[in-house]
């Protein structure tokens, strides 16, 4: 349950750009359209819309003709007057899009969709849906293939719901329709230009058959033009042209409904670079130029820098040349540089690592080491940028050579090839050579470990950060034999299972049981993985060495039995006031189980409440409902349980997860059978960020996190450009006490929804905020709420403030920082867990709140606390952000379940710690050191019992026992875990 991102490619290199603040484009209203029968009295200021069909200005089409010829349609029957006393006239009118009376005769059944003649451009559209009584619809409206509002079913406190959208018009007819709703019922729309400033600062960046664009503008779509051919329209300010050839040169510019940029030329070209390594005297082979140990200078574009400064260094005079004594027919290998010269050897005895400098892009990288004479005494290493390629080479008499090509991300401008990790290592020679239209290509960003990384953890994961310029990761690609462990020293194979996250973003490979201490294992990506898209991922491969071992928990090992419950996709864990074990699912189910003698769990009764209710109202997906929190309430009895839950729509990995559509529950009577909608209305992003767990605190109020809807506060395409809400990246606390005397209360905020959570006697307010994805929260017997917290993966977006503060800087008087915005953030956030406090920020950004830093900003030009390295120096934290209150979860963990853990086992040495899923990063349970003051220590992995599991995500205890029981999403499965004697 995990993450979140948009990838820009350019050039293959990661764009880091610090944008200044958009423009506003300036808005004009065309038109004010009510849906009505032509008896009805128009509304002030709007034109009626009876139903005619589309006449070459306005009007009706059917739905299915769309992607065709537009047929014309008459749905004049199709309209309706209410004629209801105290309705504001625009909503007592309508019109069906989709006629659904049961058995009716007086509508027209086709499906229609509306259509407006406008010239191509960008418009604001907002739109109202809805009727009284009897609510037989579920309201889905789309401007321009947009979603508006979706899957709106009304009640009898919300009838209606509103919303407005900014949509790109290229084909003269601005369309509204209903696809994916039932008798969807339109009131009216409203219709204004948006005139944005041309797109300014375009650049074009060549590289081996690609040109990357870029600029800067605040329209809603751009017209990419090569010459006078128009190439795509695209909604962000970046475009990566792959259809060119090298060695010709182009011309670009960037057109919006605002004007167009200036005209840029860019001329596509491959690189080469084939270095023969020798001594000074040596010609070097056909095709290739030689090194023989000469410094690093920009003019020359290659050489020699110390391996330890990274300053340059000459190493000239390390060069040899076997022959003709050692008879090599190929000159590249007869030759060699010492990239480490023995003490006592003729030359320079600094150690040296070989830079070139190329264009930012992806290259096939080809090394050989070796040395043709009789010498035999070297451990050659040879890594390149991230990767190794060769890796404790000992030549012998009859094997003197190793060759490797690693496919390789260079960044920052520069090709490094270091020996790091050999002794003696002799480069014999290296080909660069740029991959082709590489911005398109999926590669692995960084990993943990790092390549050449020592002392690794036993238990550790290995998870790549990823560039993924089509989007994410395919699931299914990632097999046992396309991303590889293996012993370095034997090739044996390390079993393990290989994942991604929620939101297709990593790649993290786990063990399934310990490593062997102070061993070296390769870990290798192969093209077998692909995208989404099914493009293959460029290869990646490092090594790492793992330290020596050892309990780091001290007396504290768990004995595990595996599966103590089988077969269902569980979530969350919780044991009743009943004595039972409760166990929520993935697709809306509740488990209860008897606990035996023995800790282990009997036949459960499976409780459906959920899918029964979220089918009875139509819930969109029903009856399928995730449940992430479940909250015993404190006025339960063994006799008569109080369940509250969370449950959300069930991500299953498309991006079509409506908004809104996360709510909370109370399941009471006998076998929980009666469903109470307490909170609907709740946010969602598109993937897996949700309304997560519940936890009622000392004050008897209930809290819960809400998981944002991006991956760094402002929109990216690979969380379906979903901007954040006013109640998302938090936790919000609901009072109970407050509550509505009808029931459910309606939360949403934005889009039609009116929820004000800072109104006086507000039963749903924030308690915190910027609080990414936090899957679970602790009250800790000192006071304290914990909440471990999802930071994000590389290449996400963060918003920049505006010239003019929105008025939720004024209630919460914020001035400053002033914020530059982000795009593509080269760098992943770590995970968190937060020592959360009432009105603290904890570094998720969010517009609507006026809360615009991640993390810690980047306030000095040194290491500061959870900065963001790709700030601007000076960008200070957001000044409510809890710098004290925050704590490193680990990269990657996917930090989720926590429990405080209560008891005597183990002469009490866990007794009040904070216990910490890792469903990601070594997939395992980490404990953490609490003191009274609520200062968290001593972050311990790798405990005997708590290592090892399959996607772990939630963990409670038997206070009665000490048992530990964990679900493993990974695996459908309950593990019991027995506190060792």
């Amino acid at each position: 349950m995990h993450r979140r991102r948009w990838i820009a490619a350019v050039a293959g290199a990661a764009l880091v750009a610090v944008l200044p603040t958009p423009a506003r484009a300036a808005v004009t209203p065309i038109a004010k359209i009510n849906f009505q029968p032509a008896g009805s009295a128009v509304p002030s200021g709007y034109t009626a819309d009876t139903g005619a069909a589309f006449d070459g200005t306005r009007g009706w089409v059917r739905q299915d003709s769309l992607s065709a010829t537009h047929v014309p349609l008459d749905l004049t029957r199709n309209t309706r007057d209410r004629a209801r006393a105290g309705v504001e006239a625009r909503l007592n009118t309508l019109i069906h899009l989709q006629y659904g009376d049961v058995n009716g005769t007086n509508g027209v059944a086709t499906p229609g969709a509306w259509e407006y003649a406008v010239p191509p451009g960008t418009y604001q559209v907002t739109v109202s849906a809805g009727d009284q009584p009897a609510y037989d619809s579920n309201h889905t409206v789309r401007v321009e293939g947009v979603a508006a509002i979706s899957g709106f079913v009304p009640s009898a406190t919300a009838e209606y719901r509103q919303a407005t959208v900014t949509v790109p018009v290229s084909d003269g007819r601005l369309t509204v329709d209903a696809a994916g709703g039932t008798n969807t019922k339109l009131n009216y729309v409203e219709i204004s230009r948006v005139d944005a400033d041309p797109p300014t600062g375009l650049t074009a960046v060549p590289g081996d058959r690609q040109v990357a664009l870029s600029w800067t503008g605040n329209a809603a779509s751009y017209q990419v033009y090569r010459g006078g051919t128009l190439l795509a329209t695209v909604s962000r300010a970046a475009y990566l042209d792959t259809a060119v050839s090298n060695g010709t040169a182009y011309s670009y510019r960037v057109v919006s409904d605002g004007g167009s940029s200036a005209t840029v030329n860019a001329t596509p070209a491959a690189f080469s670079l084939k270095v023969d390594f020798s001594d000074a005297a040596t010609a070097p082979a056909t095709g290739y130029v030689r090194d023989s140990g000469g410094a690093y200078t920009a003019a020359r574009g290659y050489g020699w820098i110390d391996l330890g400064e990274g300053t340059p260094v000459d190493l000239t005079g390390n060069g040899r040349n076997r022959n003709p004594a050692a008879g090599q027919s190929d000159p590249r290998l007869a030759t060699f540089m010492h990239a480490q010269l023995p003490a006592g050897s003729a030359g320079v005895a600094t150690p040296g690592a070989w830079e070139a400098a190329v264009p930012n892009g992806v290259y096939a990288v080809t090394v050989a080491v070796g040395d043709a004479g009789t010498a035999v005494n070297s451990v050659h290493w040879a890594n390149v940028e991230d990767q190794n390629a060769i890796a404790a080479f000992v030549p012998t008499a009859t094997v003197k050579f190793a060759t490797v090509t690693r496919t390789v991300r260079v960044a920052d401008g520069k090709l490094t090839l270091s020996p790091a990790g050999g002794t003696n290592t002799k480069f014999a020679y290296l080909d660069i050579v740029s991959v082709p239209a590489a911005g398109a290509t999926p590669t692995v960003r960084t990993s943990t470990p790092a390549n050449g990384a020592t002392g690794v953890p036993l238990t550790t994961s290995v998870v790549e950060d990823l560039v993924l310029p089509n989007g994410g990761v395919a699931a299914a690609s990632l097999t046992a034999s396309s991303v590889t462990l293996t012993r370095l020293s034997d090739g044996a194979a390390v079993p393990a299972t290989t994942i991604t996250s929620g939101g297709g973003d990593v790649i993290n490979l786990s063990p399934t049981g310990p490593l062997a201490a102070t061993t070296t294992y390769r870990f290798t990506v192969t093209s077998g993985v692909t995208d989404v898209t099914g493009k293959p991922f460029a290869p990646y491969s490092i090594v790492f060495t793992t330290g020596a071992g050892g309990n780091p928990g001290g007396p504290v090992a768990f004995d595990k039995t595996v599966g103590v419950a089988t077969g269902a996709s569980f979530t969350t864990v919780l044991k009743g006031p009943d004595g039972r074990l409760y166990a929520g699912t993935l697709d809306g189910n509740i488990h209860r189980f008897p606990i035996n003698a023995d800790g282990t769990l009997g036949t459960p009764t499976v409780i459906g409440t959920v899918r029964a209710n979220a089918s009875a109202l139509g819930l969109p997906g029903a009856p399928a409902r995730t449940i992430i929190g479940m909250a015993f309430d404190p006025a339960s009895t063994p006799a008569a349980p109080i369940l509250w839950i969370t449950d959300n729509y069930e991500y299953v990995g498309p991006l079509n997860v409506p908004d809104w559509s996360g709510r909370i529950g109370r399941l009471t009577g006998a076998d929980l059978g009666t469903y109470t909608s307490v909170v609907t209305g709740l946010p969602r992003s598109v993937k897996d960020h949700e309304t997560n767990s519940l936890a009622f605190g000392p004050d008897g109020a209930l809290y819960l996190t809400q998981g944002a809807n991006n991956a760094m506060g402002a929109a990216d395409s690979t969380w379906g450009n979903r901007p954040e809400r006013l109640l998302s990246a938090a936790v919000l606390r609901l009072d109970p006490a407050k509550l509505p005397a009808t029931l459910p209360l309606d939360a949403k905020t934005e889009e039609g929804g009116t929820y004000d959570p800072y109104a006086v006697n507000a039963p749903l307010t924030l308690h915190a905020t910027g609080v990414r994805n936090a899957f679970d929260l602790v009250w800790h017997r000192n006071g304290h709420l914990y909440t471990p917290t999802n930071g994000s993966a590389a290449g996400g977006n963060t918003p920049a403030t505006p010239a003019t503060l929105p008025a939720s800087c004024a209630r919460r008087g914020y001035t400053g920082p002033a914020v530059p915005a982000l795009t593509n953030v080269p760098t992943a956030e770590t995970d968190y867990v937060f020592d959360v406090k009432p009105g603290r920020y904890y570094g998720h950004p969010n517009p609507v709140r006026c809360e615009w830093v991640l993390a810690g900003g980047n306030p000095t030009a040194g290491a500061d606390p959870f900065q963001v390295s790709a700030y601007p120096t000076g960008v200070l934290p957001d000044p409510n952000f809890d710098l004290a209150g925050t704590y490193d979860a680990g990269l990657h963990a996917s930090a989720n379940g926590a429990i405080e853990y209560r008891g005597p086992a183990f002469g009490g040495a866990l007794d009040g710690k904070l216990l910490v899923v890792r469903y990601s990063d070594g997939q395992d349970i980490e404990t953490f050191d609490v003191a009274p003051s609520g200062a968290l220590a001593n972050r311990t992995v790798g405990t005997t019992g708590l290592t090892g599991f399959s996607q772990p995500l939630d963990v409670t205890e038997d206070l009665t026992t000490g048992n530990l029981y964990v679900t493993e999403l990974g695996a459908n499965r309950i593990t019991l875990l027995k506190p060792r004697p």
